[in-house]
């Protein structure tokens, strides 16, 4: 349903808003702003009331609105909760505001600490902060809470379609840490969790959320989007909230088709079948990259997450395995490991930026090749594929990504490692990958080290 612009947008109140009893959903992230961020809104709001304080006759005047921006909220009329989708950051901050202000009218400046807090916890630094900017503010504590009571405006936008509710989400929220792509992509599958229990929903929020935002962004921005666009000889924009369908997978409801049926039932059978193989780290290994084909749509909800955690692990054991350093020859030429971009951590290593945009092409090819093929001819595998991308480097003086793009979703059969891996049937076929070294007159000393290693690898 989409929302109702007489009924759905509406101008209330931080005092109204606040007494409707809205719910943080499981999904969202925990608090995230810093003091700083809190200490600039408290400012603002200061800033205006100020303004209005000092209008001749102040206290017989009506004081104009002062506007907060908006929030996006969710009707679940099923559990007869609002949600708040976007805007939990300001309203929290608010809440805690108006807390601290409530206690200071009534004589209480000193803030207690909350048995078993963590004072390193951003919202303990937020509340500590405000509270001293309370203590030593000029004006009256009640005033000022009934001024953002009733005078601090927020735009409120309801709907009860959740896929409306994120379709208009605000992406910059106010001064705050805006939804990632696959913040939305949690959202969505918890949502298709309805019959799962609310202790393993909570379990995929708190592994989920242990998980930093830069190595979730880097999964899927970085390898799973691009394999999957560049596998079909498409260029792979910046991944962002627009193309997060490529990840919603399959629902029960929504695989009408003899293919989709074909995967739904496919993944869900993988699991039954390993339970009578014999357990081990690499038959887990095996099963998950037969459940988790990159190919495949992935099946919603609970299976979304598990996924993820695969391939987290999964990405994490190549970059070790792929840059094995035994591979050089000692004393003559530099290892693999010389010309990764990061650390095993994936931790970027800045004397070795230039090689970023040709470690990440390999590292995506080899996720490709060991998710269809597993570790079949796999030295085979990874020589060729090294080579395949690293030429790039020393072909270029600059290399860009839109070069890369080109590379890899070339259409030429043989040009492209993803295109021509999707067609393969054995891994053999990764032979006609064409492999040409170039260099080029003006190539640095450190550059003809990888052309060392590379003339060795595809001779």
């Amino acid at each position: 349903m989409a929302i109702d612009r007489e009924k759905g947008v509406r101008v209330v109140t931080v005092g109204e808003l606040l007494d409707e009893g809205l719910t943080i959903p499981s999904y969202q992230r925990p608090y995230s702003w810093e003091p700083a961020t809190a200490l600039q809104l408290f400012d603002d709001i200061r800033e205006a009331f100020r303004a209005e304080e000092a209008l001749p006759n102040a206290d017989q005047v009506q004081w104009p609105s002062y506007v907060l921006g908006a929030v996006i909220l969710h009707r679940d009329n099923e559990n007869v909760q609002i949600h708040v989708v976007d805007g939990q950051q300001r309203l929290l901050t608010l809440t805690i505001l108006l807390d601290l202000l409530d206690e200071a009218s009534e004589g209480h400046i000193e803030v207690l600490p909350i048995e078993q807090e963590d004072p390193a916890a951003r919202v303990v630094r937020v509340r500590t902060e405000l509270a001293r900017r309370v203590r030593h503010m000029e004006e009256p504590a009640k005033a000022f809470a009934d001024f953002i009571r009733s005078n601090c405006e927020i735009i409120r936008v309801e709907t009860d379609d959740a896929d409306e509710a994120f379709r208009v989400f605000d992406s910059q929220n106010y001064r705050g840490k805006s939804l990632l792509p696959h913040d939305l992509l949690k959202a969505y599958h918890l949502r298709e969790m309805s019959d799962e229990s609310d202790a393993m929903r909570e379990a995929l929020v708190e592994g989920w959320q242990n998980v930093p935002d830069a190595e979730l962004d880097r999964l899927f921005s970085t390898y799973l989007w691009r394999i999957k666009r560049w596998a079909r000889g498409l260029s792979a924009p910046t991944f962002s909230t627009r193309y997060i369908d490529s990840f919603k997978g399959l629902t029960p409801k929504s695989a009408s088709t003899p293919a989709a049926r074909y995967h739904l039932a496919a993944q869900t059978a993988v699991p039954m079948l390993a339970a009578w193989v014999e357990h081990s780290d690499e038959a887990n290994r095996m099963t998950n990259r037969t459940r988790f084909q990159i190919d495949a749509p992935v099946v919603a909800g609970r299976s979304f997450f598990e996924m993820v955690t695969f391939m987290l692990a999964e990405l994490r054991r190549l970059r070790e395995e792929g840059f094995d350093e035994q591979n050089g020859n000692e004393g003559k030429e530099k290892s693999w490991g010389h010309f990764a971009s990061t650390d095993d951590d994936f931790r970027e290593l800045p004397s070795r930026a230039r090689y970023r945009y040709v470690s990440e092409l390999y590292l995506a090819a080899l996720l490709y090749y060991t998710n269809k093929f597993g570790d079949v001819e796999i030295r085979e595998a990874k020589s060729r594929l090294f080579t395949w991308a690293y030429t790039l480097r020393t072909s270029y003086q600059r290399l860009q990504l839109v070069t890369v793009n080109n590379h890899a979703s070339s259409l030429d059969y043989s040009a492209s490692a993803f295109v021509l891996l999707r067609s393969a049937e054995t891994s053999t076929e990764l032979r006609r990958l064409r492999v040409e070294v170039k260099g080029r007159d003006d190539i640095p000393k450190h550059e003809q080290d990888l052309m060392r290693l590379l003339d060795r690898l595809a001779g």
